[in-house]
Order: structure tokens, then C-alpha cells, then sequence
């Protein structure tokens, strides 16, 4: 299968990218700006791609309403680009935050209650996505990932920082040491998305996650 990828050199795209390409796949890498899609949409037609993942998000760590608001921008130039080059399938990354903080086991049709700008950009590409793909015959994907860690994880994260204390001989500062979380392996989500591509799924959203809660002390 031909996949093109946006966020491909990033945390969870470095994995993603390991299992496609093991997997045997044939992947075309957006290494460009993603507002400037005019300079390279011409190269993503003529590699014509069966599928598409979107997991580039620029900016981070600014979740703010500017950033927030390029990035649905440049999400949906994608989608409307996408369609004219006859890509029919498209999986994108939303977050578990738009959910709302909710505690307990939480479902795929659980309400949606978006807390920043950061997940209120999400959940509009999400439903504006949706929109476009549904008026193009295409099928669009959405999945939300809970808390993803591993090798290449950002330092100030809760595992790394562990780690690096540890290191440095440190005792760490926990401050809510009682918290419990679902805690994912970055590469058993990269399999997760690599199955649902290969699968080509439906339009539907999938929660990504180990499914059990681990405390943040127990960590």
C-alpha cells in the first residue's frame, strides 16, 4: 500500500513509519511546511497514495488559540486537496482531552466536552473533516490517543523526567502522585494505526489505549 504521512519525523510518526515500512509498505514522508501546500501537493499526487495519516500538529508546546486555530486551518486545506487528488481514505489524530478530563472507561460515543483551544481545534477538524470527506466519497478516520510514551518522548513528560532524575541521582517532584492515567507504549500505538490502515476502516473514531489505568506513583 502507497501511504503519505504529515508528522512522519515526529514522536509518534518516527514509530509509525518503523512498523509501515516493516510491514512493507511504500510511504511518502511530508517533511515541508504544511501551510505552504501549494510547494508539495503536486509530489503527493504523483506518488498517489491509497491512504493518508495526518499527525502533524506544528507548534507544540504553544496549545493556543493562533497556533490552534493555523493548525485546523492547515488540516482541512488537507482534506480539500486530498479529495481533488482522488485520496479516499484518510486517518487523523485527535487527543483524549476532548473528551474533557473524564474519568472512568470511556467510549468512542462518550459526549465531548473540549477544554483549551488545542482540543477545541481537534474537534472542529474532526467534525468539519467528516464533512469534507462525506461530500467526496472519501472515508475519514478519527482517532483519539490516550497517554502515549517511549523512546523519543519530549523530556518534560512524566516517564523521561523519571528517568532523568534517576540519572542525575535527583528524587523526583510529583504532585499528584495519586492520579491514574491509561498509559500507552508508542509502538503498540503505531501498530494500532498501521492495523487500522491496512484494514482501510470506515468513517468511525477509535479510542487508542492500553485500557487499564496505572498510577502515576505505581510508575
Amino acid at each position: 500500500m502507497k501511504v503519505f504521512i504529515t508528522g512522519g519525523t515526529g514522536f509518534i510518526g518516527k514509530h509509525l513509519v518503523k512498523t509501515l515500512k516493516a510491514r512493507g509498505h511504500e510511504l511518502f514522508l511530508l517533511e515541508k511546511d504544511l501551510a505552504d501546500i501549494n510547494s508539495w501537493i503536486n509530489e503527493v499526487k504523483d506518488f498517489s497514495p491509497d491512504a493518508t495519516i495526518h499527525l502533524a500538529w506544528q507548534g507544540i508546546p504553544d496549545y493556543g488559540p493562533e497556533t490552534s486555530a493555523k493548525n485546523l486551518k492547515y488540516g482541512l486545506n488537507l482534506i480539500e486537496e486530498l479529495s481533488k487528488i482522488d485520496c479516499k481514505w484518510i486517518l487523523s489524530a485527535g487527543s483524549c482531552w476532548e473528551y474533557g478530563g473524564k474519568s472512568g472507561k470511556i467510549s468512542e460515543d462518550a459526549q465531548i466536552n473540549p477544554i483549551n483551544d488545542f482540543t477545541k481545534a481537534k474537534n472542529d477538524l474532526h467534525i468539519q473533516g467528516k464533512e469534507i470527506a462525506e461530500k467526496n466519497n472519501m472515508q475519514f478516520v478519527w482517532t483519539r490517543f490516550f497517554y502515549v510514551y517511549g523512546p523519543g518522548q519530549k523530556e518534560t513528560s512524566l516517564i523521561p523526567y523519571l528517568i532523568k532524575s534517576i540519572k542525575e541521582n535527583k528524587t523526583p517532584e510529583i504532585k499528584n502522585p495519586n492520579a491514574k492515567n491509561d498509559f500507552i507504549y508508542v509502538e503498540d500505538l503505531a501498530e494500532a494505526l498501521a492495523d487500522l490502515t491496512e484494514k482501510k476502516v470506515k468513517t468511525n473514531v477509535y479510542n487508542i489505549g492500553s485500557g487499564q489505568l496505572t498510577a502515576v506513583q505505581d510508575i
